[in-house]
């Protein structure tokens, strides 16, 4: 998924030992990355779970690194790839138990459950640099290659994610998670063809996985195709009982045509198929946004509190509901309600309840989000402040470029208030690409002026690409005038 709290990267491993380390001599001569278990039925069990992890398959792919765990306690690998498959706090505590236990390990074993933990804490640097010598300690190991071009893609350093995706795929042309995140590559830069042609490439390798179709149909998708697309996504849920992925995929597709109960019944397959509380909470919260979109806000504020109140929610999501919430409200020009919100995301993410990840998250964008409550309100004093806030929050995350993007964001809400529109443009520029809430503020002041053909230009920009994120969902049916509903509370 592409949202606020975009940016799960899976990863991989490759190769086994059983019972004893290698000597130095062989492990230098195999070049790949060691397995340590005492159990040759707990690494096939491990071997099957990285497989469905690398299609995306997490519920399942967690079902068997338990297996492989319940054969092997002391299985240090499987552990730190059920905290992988495993989403919030739950997964951090597997990982934090992986690490615990990494030291004995061999030099590549530990430095992939270290980059782990890094990269799941948030520490985006640290992570990368712990892959980056994972290259070079396991250079003929393509999963290293794949696992380091999918961190390198986390922190948009696209030129040298490509460049290690496309050393995974020389050391194995079948690399298919490798292939995968090339497309994403392609299709994060607008390059939608590309993305089409790396997505057939990963369907031919894959027929019978459901991901390879989830991904294809998400190309189709950005280019507009959306029955061909919808048919994509329907496939991959047929592939796999359990990958809701598809229907909320096909989901979209019926939105972005226009087609509000299609979507909505497409949504419903998609939570019935979903077994984890997570997941259903990122399909309610896609629901949210969908009622948002067609001009309920009064629908998508009731969707949201349901998420928030479903048994099995964790912090992090309460948090992001209020998030969410409070978007509601800024649309709707309901501004003291949006700050309530706002400050009650801000207090969790500093209560000590959140991962680190999260709590990053959180905090970044409730900043922004204050900052462009108190811009509308005209409250430019307070705006400075909470810039500054997150100028603090930035200077220490500044290999996150969500948070980056989030400063943009309120840098040019703060510049809007201050009747600097041409500086609010050039900080609305430099948000990410997915970023389209930013964007969306960007066309509202292009067409403030008086170049309307650079005002249609930016407004095309933002369209160009149908992105698979609720707030695009609800920033298209803005933007895109044929679509566009009234609001009502």
């Amino acid at each position: 998924m592409k949202s606020l709290f975009c940016c799960i990267v899976a990863l991989s491993l490759s190769a086994c030992s059983s019972g004893t380390t290698s000597p130095p001599s062989e492990q230098a001569a195999a070049q790949e990355i060691a397995i340590t278990s005492k159990s040759p039925e707990a690494i096939d069990h491990f071997k099957k779970g990285r497989t469905l992890l690398e299609n995306v398959r997490n519920s399942e792919a967690a079902d068997e690194f338990k297996q492989a765990l319940a054969l092997d306690p002391d299985f240090v690998s499987a552990r730190a790839y059920l905290g992988v498959a495993t989403p919030g706090a739950e997964g951090l505590k597997e990982l934090e138990q992986a690490n615990s236990s990494a030291s004995a390990l061999p030099e590549t074993e530990r430095l992939f459950v270290e980059g782990s933990l890094a990269s799941r804490r948030g520490e985006l640097d640290k992570s990368t640099s712990l892959y980056t010598e994972l290259t070079q300690k396991a250079s003929g190991d393509w999963r290293a290659f794949a696992t380091l071009g999918q961190q390198l893609a986390v922190q948009q350093k696209h030129a040298e994610a490509i460049q290690a995706l496309r050393k995974a795929t020389t050391l194995n042309p079948k690399a298919g998670t490798a292939i995968n995140s090339l497309g994403y590559e392609s299709l994060r830069q607008g390059d939608v063809n590309g993305a089409i042609e790396a997505f057939q490439q990963y369907v031919a390798l894959e027929p019978n996985e459901p991901n390879p179709q989830d991904s294809y149909g998400e190309a189709l998708l950005g280019a507009g195709r959306f029955d061909e697309a919808a048919a994509a996504f329907e496939k991959a849920a047929t592939l796999s009982p359990k990958f809701w992925n598809g229907w909320e995929g096909k989901a979209y597709t019926k939105y972005f045509a226009g087609d509000w109960a299609g979507g909505d019944e497409a949504l419903g397959k998609a939570r019935a198929s979903a077994s984890r509380p997570s997941d259903r909470n990122a399909i309610d919260e896609v629901a949210g946004f969908a009622a948002l979109a067609r001009g309920s806000a009064a629908d998508a504020l009731k969707r949201f509190d349901a998420a928030a109140q479903e048994s099995g929610v964790t912090p992090s999501e309460v948090a992001r509901m209020h998030l969410d919430r409070a978007f509601v409200y800024t649309e709707t020009a309901r501004y003291p309600d949006a700050l309530s919100q706002l400050s009650a995301a801000l207090t969790l993410a500093d209560s000590g309840k959140l991962p680190p990840s999260a709590a990053t998250n959180i905090r970044h964008l409730a900043l922004a989000g204050r900052t462009t409550v108190e811009a509308k309100t005209g409250q430019v004093a307070a705006a400075q402040k909470s810039v500054e806030a997150l100028q603090k929050e930035a200077a220490s995350r500044s290999d996150n470029p969500l948070v980056q993007s989030s400063l943009h964001m309120a840098m040019g809400m703060l510049s809007v208030a201050q009747k600097d529109l041409a500086g609010a443009a050039a900080h609305f520029k430099q948000c990410t690409a997915q970023d389209s809430y930013c964007h969306w503020q960007h066309v509202l002041v292009a067409d403030k002026g008086t170049d309307k053909a650079a005002a249609q230009a930016v407004r095309d920009e933002l369209l160009r690409v149908n992105l698979r994120d609720p707030i695009f969902l609800y920033v298209r049916s803005k933007a895109a005038p044929k679509t566009a509903p009234r609001l009502t509370n």
